[in-house]
């Protein structure tokens, strides 16, 4: 699907999780899902099909009636992709690391999907297929074996082979600044069957896993690259991956500049663009009036009080649509203030997230009940979100021997909504007597913060994973080292929970045991839940053949510019 101008379209929850159903070209997560005209130009640039085992799929979303483009006007038919250009991203922060094994952010990961390919990827219906992994088997409930794709070379020129793969599924599981433990987790082990064939042995059956390996879990690194460079990996990426774009550079608070891939083995398809040049854009204004002067091409994200201005604006194409995504503050469990839980419930109770939503979201999104967004198959909405309650605050720090209240200090990033949103909660929190204070930080640092769980409470946002494995194993299942899990949050009984929803394949089993998982998680508060965010996106109607995937990242291999 091409984009057009005065193509604006906004789809409900309902009709994007149909509509993602039928889609077969357009902008992922920014193009509505509704009948539209194909791409002529632009072939999938899904994989050949499996030659051993067929593609799994990943839990299929709540059904729903499609949706219905606004005044969609169709692109000119039998249009020619054609090589060259440089596509203009601009974001609203900066990148953290290039390293995948060590990120936590969701700007990397919207960059990795152009350098770095998974051993499996998603479809538009949120379905696996093969990518590097060419197919698959599972001989058994704890055995998976991959048959990976010969002939891929990593940008340095080395070869993608099943020693290679194993060299990255060991660093995941040892490297100690490596935030995959979770989500490895339950690997037992890993073993070269043959040159082209690796067998992952697993301590339990997981029906979560193969969703993981669809991103940074499942992403290949050059074993060269690494030893070569080392911690210098994670600002210098040239010659890593093996995907359709390399790395060129990174201007700290400038830009990170990829280049096509001439050898990637995909050949169909493209990729086309010559360049992808990303660009950090903290303000939103200065960002939303970079797009509409022609200054870049795509708006990653638009801001709530934005939204109308840009829906109205015949040169661009915007489109509200839900996400998988989940954003709430990380409180450390692992030292004062925040170690007491009492102060941790007295906080979440002085917070008033559905007047969040509504006051600096604008709507533009629905207050958290979990981790688990209202996009998911696994979303509970017989649990509502904590409500406000300032009596109670008060309640638990009277408890907690602190009737006078407290201070704390929360990090986040220097972007516009964040502060917005915290000068909001600051205020409601003063309510209740409870003093909080900004460390206004970039994403590497809160990372880093983050991981060494040197913050008192943090803000984080969760871009979400098709499997609701991806919104809580790794956050709330107790992992010693360096991981997801911020808050120290270590609960046996959670972990019980947890560990049952990789072993048990029925969804409706499944969904049983996460809700048990968010009551815990609403009692213990080692997080504040806050908003599942819709994610509207701009571009340039010059932006062609953007196919859409339901996870949010944007991936540029079949993209062309008109």
């Amino acid at each position: 699907m091409s984009l057009t101008a005065r193509s604006t379209r906004t789809v409900t929850r309902r009709q994007f999780l149909r509509a993602c159903a039928f889609v077969s070209g357009g902008l992922a997560l920014v193009v509505a899902c509704g009948p539209q005209p194909p791409a002529p130009a632009a072939p999938k640039a899904e994989a050949p099909a499996p030659t051993a085992a067929p593609a799994q799929q990943a839990p299929a979303q709540k059904p729903a009636e499609a949706a219905k483009p606004a005044e969609a006007k169709p692109a000119a038919a039998a249009e020619t992709p054609k090589k060259g250009g440089t596509l203009r991203v601009g974001f609203y922060v900066e990148a953290a690391t290039m390293d995948p094994h060590l990120s936590g952010s969701k700007i990397d990961r919207q960059v990795y999907h152009n350098v770095y390919d998974p051993l499996v990827i998603l479809d538009t219906k949120l379905q696996i297929k093969p990518n590097l992994a060419e197919s698959w088997q599972t001989p058994d409930p704890k055995t998976i074996i991959f048959k990976l794709r010969q002939g891929v070379k990593f940008h340095d020129g080395t070869d993608l082979n099943a020693e290679a793969a194993k060299f990255n599924f060991d660093r995941m599981a040892t490297e100690p600044k490596s935030v995959r433990k979770g989500e490895i987790a339950n690997i037992e082990s890993t073993s070269v069957v043959d040159p082209y064939t690796l067998k992952l042995s697993l301590k339990k059956p997981d029906s979560s896993l193969l969703a993981s390996l669809t991103d940074r879990a499942g992403m290949m690194i050059s074993p060269e690259i690494i030893k070569k460079k080392g911690p210098d990996l994670e600002r210098d990426a040239a010659g890593a991956g093996a995907g359709p774009f390399q790395f060129v550079e990174w201007v700290k608070d400038d830009h990170i500049l990829l280049k096509r891939n001439e050898n990637y083995w995909n050949k169909e398809g493209g990729p086309y663009l010559e360049q992808i040049r990303y660009r950090p854009i903290p303000d939103d204004t200065v960002k939303l009036q970079s797009l509409q002067a022609g200054e870049i091409d795509v708006m990653d994200y638009v801001a709530p009080r934005d939204v109308a201005a840009v829906k109205a604006d015949k040169n661009l194409v915007e489109v509200d649509v839900p996400s998988l995504a989940a954003f709430w503050y990380m409180l450390n469990g692992t030292k004062p203030p925040f170690d007491n839980k009492l102060l941790r419930q007295a906080t979440m109770y002085a917070i008033d997230t559905e007047a969040i939503v509504k006051g600096v979201w604008l709507g533009v999104g629905v207050p958290a009940n979990g981790p688990i967004s209202s996009s998911s198959w696994a979303y509970d909405d017989t649990i509502k979100p904590v409500k406000r309650d300032v009596a109670m605050a008060k309640a638990k720090l009277a408890e907690a021997g602190m009737p006078n209240g407290f201070s704390f200090s929360v990090n986040t990033t220097n972007i516009p909504i964040n502060v917005q949103e915290l000068e909001v909660v600051k205020a409601q929190l003063a309510e209740a007597g409870i003093t909080m204070n900004f460390n206004l930080m970039d994403g590497a640092r809160l990372l880093a913060e983050g991981n060494a769980k040197t913050f008192e409470m943090s803000t984080y946002q969760w871009s979400g994973r098709p499997d609701p494995d991806g919104n809580t194993y790794q956050f709330f299942h107790t992992t010693p080292g360096t991981s997801l899990n911020w808050s120290g949050f270590s609960n046996p009984r959670a972990d019980e929970l947890l560990d049952k929803t990789r072993e048990v394949s029925d969804q409706a089993e499944r969904k049983k045991l996460y809700s048990e998982v968010i009551k815990i998680l609403q009692e213990e508060a080692p997080v504040i839940f806050v908003v599942h965010p819709i994610e509207p996106k701009a571009f340039s109607p010059k932006v062609q053949a953007y196919d859409p995937i339901p996870d949010g990242m944007m991936r540029f291999k079949d993209v062309w510019l008109k």
